[in-house]
């Protein structure tokens, strides 16, 4: 096993060689990448496509995630198998090239890994289906840490990069190299695990890649990408270092106030890691350091090595620990079931199971609308352009509940299931406001037809993995049940986790 507090490991001066990769550097061709790796949020659909409650390639559209310079990605769900899928299509790229991307992501079989199912044209159209991870992706994550001036946990950061690394050691037995590997690329799902997405600029190992166009993130990118060297499996392992370096401290390892400085202090700068907080924090940033090594050589040979590095101090997760009465204890986060009206509740935040049009006449809904006030639904619908994306969350006053927020949460529809991302949405914001009680119901299992056994273990999955945030706030997650079969249901899926 490679020690990563090895003379090898600890950060060198540049060499010679380096400094002629700085010196080349000044003068390169145009960078094809972009500063910002955050994609815009949704706004409208593209003139043509996937539209909402249409059905596109037979799959059922049920609105758009999110839509970038490239393209759109939308939530559809299979209209027999009734799964929930992301449909990706693309503006101006090449079919070719699209098809290329999906043949890549195709040959990779991990579940560290977001797969491709589905490529094709339709209405001339070029697309891409996708596995759907119900989840957010680790910049959204990063986003929330940042705005509450909070870093991740050392556990949880290890092992995200530790399934970001198994992912990438499938990608590399499959021949093929990422190129893009970022917190925005990395998809954290409900149940804890992380996987590696997005194939846009992938390269097959085998094809000939030096003297190529500059493409990538800039604050990801190793120095052969900078200086158009011959790239490998180990350029991806730089851009993993990169990231686990922002996902520990919130910032990048390397600054610039351009892309042309930023590739200077990627090509030559040391990387100089942090004081760590604990001893695993120290080793975590001498495997960092080691990804982040400017020669490839220098670097760890696979990204197997890195799971097997990283292993070492890589934990087990946040356990649910049930305890009597229907009660559970996940760190220091109490679960409780419960039976009862959820208008009722005197808590921070009430959940309610809202649709994409935000409509309060049915269900859970209707019954705060109810309790709460015409000027609740009034206040969510002034907030967001309508239909609201599956996987949303709309936050609103209270009225006359006795909380103080509602959060209106897009979680199910035809088989389009979101519950987990709605969930690690409200919970990470409930404690960016400092909320310490939260009630929701059995969301999915009305309207969205998800089974109650099913809707609980998804929940309480999500609930397991924001524990392991450790919120500082938020102290109290009660589930409202319609019925004592309901409790019953749940209080034996929480004793099986």
């Amino acid at each position: 096993m490679n020690d990563p507090h090895s003379s090898n490991t600890s950060p060198a001066d540049p060499s010679p060689a380096m400094g002629q990769m700085a010196t080349e550097f000044l003068a390169p061709p145009p960078v094809a990448v972009s500063l910002d790796p955050a994609a815009s949020r949704p706004t409208s659909p593209t003139p043509a496509g996937p539209r909402p409650d249409r059905d596109f390639h037979g799959l059922k559209v049920h609105g758009m995630l999110g839509e970038g310079g490239m393209g759109a990605a939308f939530l559809a769900s299979h209209k027999v198998l009734r799964v929930p899928l992301v449909i990706k299509t693309f503006k101006s790229a090449a079919p070719a090239q699209i098809f290329r991307e999906a043949h890549l992501a195709a040959r990779v079989s991990s579940p560290h890994v977001v797969s491709v199912l589905d490529a094709g044209v339709e209405d001339g159209v070029p697309f891409v289906v996708q596995r759907y991870v119900d989840g957010i992706d680790l910049e959204e994550l990063l986003k929330a840490q940042r705005a509450i001036g909070r870093r991740l946990p050392v556990d949880l950061v290890c092992r995200l990069v530790l399934d970001a690394a198994m992912g990438l050691r499938a990608i590399h037995q499959a021949g093929v190299i990422h190129r893009d590997v970022k917190p925005a690329n990395l998809f954290l799902g409900g149940n804890g695990t992380a996987s590696v997405g997005d194939f846009g600029i992938a390269v097959e190992t085998l094809s000939g890649n030096a003297h190529e166009p500059i493409v990538g993130t800039p604050q990801f990118m190793a120095p052969e990408q900078w200086n158009q060297g011959v790239i490998d499996r180990r350029t991806d392992l730089y851009a993993l270092g990169a990231t686990a370096h922002l996902l520990s401290t919130n910032v990048p390892p390397f600054h610039g106030e351009s892309a042309l400085l930023l590739g200077v202090a990627h090509v030559s700068e040391p990387y100089i890691p942090p004081i760590p907080r604990d001893p695993r924090e120290a080793y975590l940033f001498a495997v960092v350091g080691r990804m982040l090594r400017k020669r490839p050589d220098e670097r760890y040979a696979s990204a197997d090595e890195v799971v097997r590095s990283l292993g070492v101090v890589t934990e087990p997760g946040a356990r649910i620990i049930p305890q009597e009465h229907d009660h559970a204890v996940i760190g220091e986060v109490r679960v409780e079931l419960v039976v009862g009206d959820i208008a009722e509740q005197q808590v921070d935040v009430i959940v309610s199971a809202a649709n994409t049009q935000l409509k309060m006449d049915r269900g859970v809904a209707l019954s705060l609308l109810r309790a709460g006030g015409e000027e609740v639904a009034a206040e969510a619908k002034a907030q967001r352009e309508l239909p609201v994306a599956m996987g949303d969350v709309v936050w609103t006053s209270a009225g006359r509940l006795s909380a103080r927020h509602v959060a209106h949460a897009v979680a199910a529809l035809d088989g389009a299931i979101c519950l987990q991302r709605c969930v690690l949405r409200v919970l990470l914001e409930a404690e960016a406001r400092k909320a310490t009680t939260v009630a929701l119901p059995a969301l999915g299992t009305g309207v969205g037809e998800v089974p109650m056994a099913q809707g609980a273990k998804l929940i309480l999955e999500a609930f397991r993995t924001f524990a392991w945030v450790q919120p500082q706030h938020v102290r109290l997650l009660r589930v409202v049940l319609f019925k004592d079969a309901d409790r019953d249901c749940w209080r034996d899926v929480l004793q099986s986790m």
